[in-house]
């Protein structure tokens, strides 16, 4: 398939600010050699690697400047066709002297929130939803509530030094919740999973059919279980009175426990947030997802390329000698060039989110430590 793809680079104008007038954007079409790039569930940042043909583009100096377009955190879009597939930044440029060509490397806006913060941040009578938006827009980022579960927080402190996305996440498996950056440049905070019942077949919601030796030029499916683990202590420092103390909830997930032929595999988390029971079996619940989800990979090498398909939307692959299967998408490595559009996608096996975040078992609670 001959997709016309093309980017767009604008001029640096400050953190939050580009240039967006007809001098100060750079529009490649004809010069663009390929675009390839990798979007994952599991990988914070997105990556996307540009490569051109750079004669009589307006390029920065080589030894600095402001003079030219394409530099180091310019804003760039790249779109297939008139659909908006990466909004970021160029990270890292190299000229190729012999082809007369140049490499982008460029990172979606999520890479923001990998930076940590300059002061202590207070927030108090608020929730969840609220500060994870606060932070995001101190990065300077826009941001959209598309699900999670929200709740009240009467103070927290985030000092000095402390990343961005580290807090997030502490929040994110309090909330059932998950963050990403989508093809806009919007961080988006959504559901951890979408709706499930296994078994239900096409009652099921599902956003693309797939099928073996039509969009596809093979598979390999498989099932996992060296990650995961059926026995999790969750602790958190909480104050009591005037004493600090190390807490901690210790859960079993016994479907997991059968699984594992009933050996028990042992980890320790901790989450500065889940301040109270509910929080802690929360967090159980949204880990024991994860690990579930993992254990159940397929990738399909490569697929017909897919311009609307995106990570979290559900596939139905309709495989030679077995039941149609519904699966999540949780990576895209998408690659166009004069030769043709394709994807690789990585799939993992749906699952019920609503039993798995009941199903754990509490075995024991207590204190691990006190201090002044």
């Amino acid at each position: 398939m001959i997709m016309d793809f093309s980017i767009v680079v604008y001029r640096k104008k400050g953190y939050v600010s580009y240039g967006t007038e007809d001098a100060d954007k750079l529009t490649i079409k004809n010069s663009l050699i390929s675009i390839k790039t990798n979007r994952n569930k599991d990988t914070q940042v997105t990556e996307s690697t540009i490569v051109a043909e750079y004669e009589k583009l307006p390029l920065a100096a080589y030894q600095g400047g402001n003079t030219g377009i394409i530099d180091n955190f310019a804003r760039i879009e790249t779109y297939f066709g008139v659909i908006i597939q990466f909004t970021g930044v160029i990270k890292k440029y190299e000229y190729n002297e012999t082809d007369k060509t140049i490499t982008l490397t460029c990172h979606d806006m999520f890479y923001r929130l990998l930076n940590a913060t300059n002061e202590d941040i207070t927030y108090t009578d608020t929730t969840a939803v609220n500060v994870i938006a606060d932070l995001v827009n101190r990065a300077g980022l826009t941001f959209h509530y598309a699900g999670g579960d929200n709740y009240s927080i009467s103070n927290l402190k985030i000092v000095e030094g402390t990343v961005y996305a580290d807090v997030i996440q502490s929040l994110l498996e309090t909330m059932h919740a998950s963050i990403r950056c989508n093809k806009s440049g919007v961080i988006v905070l959504d559901e951890q999973y979408p709706d499930y019942i296994e078994g239900g077949g096409d009652a099921n919601h599902f956003d693309w059919t797939y099928k073996d030796n039509t969009n596809n030029a093979s598979d390999i499916a498989g099932r996992d279980a060296s990650l995961m683990r059926n026995i999790l202590k969750i602790t958190c420092d909480v104050k009591s009175g005037d004493k600090n103390q190390t807490v901690y909830d210790k859960f079993e997930d016994p479907s997991m426990t059968e699984y594992l032929n009933g050996e028990k595999w042992y980890e320790t988390l901790d989450n500065a947030l889940a301040n109270t029971q509910e929080k802690r079996k929360a967090v159980a619940g949204w880990k024991y997802l994860e690990y579930w989800r993992k254990s159940t990979p397929l990738n399909i090498l490569p697929t017909a390329g897919n311009k609307d398909i995106d990570i979290g939307q559900v596939v139905k692959l309709l495989r030679d000698n077995t039941n149609p299967g519904y699966y999540l998408v949780v990576g895209v490595d998408a690659e166009v060039s004069a030769d043709g559009y394709t994807d690789t996608l990585q799939l993992e096996g749906m699952r019920d989110k609503n039993t798995i975040y009941e199903i754990p078992v509490l075995l024991a609670s207590g204190v691990i430590k006190e201090a002044k």
